[in-house]
């Protein structure tokens, strides 16, 4: 991956650590279901976004080898 790629997944991975620091204190302080899974919810919208970018990135890598696309179907098939 290029390396303005890697920064960007690690903000976003920042964030989403944030976001789930979020949750754990909306539960310490008792806040209700809906509001803990609407946080839930946004975090896990988070990680997907990053697992397709990882997906793209490797998607354009594997279209310069079949080996590596055989390794890119599998990835696909156990994420998705």
């Amino acid at each position: 991956m290029k390396e303005e790629e890697v920064k960007s997944m690690q903000q976003m991975l920042r964030r989403i650590q944030g976001q789930v620091g979020g949750i754990e204190r909306m539960m310490d302080e008792g806040r209700g279901n809906e509001d803990v899974l609407t946080q839930l919810s946004a975090a896990m919208s988070s990680l997907k976004t990053v697992a397709r970018k990882i997906l793209a990135a490797e998607a354009t890598r594997c279209s310069e080898s079949s080996k590596a696309s055989e390794r890119y179907a599998t990835l696909l098939k156990r994420f998705f």
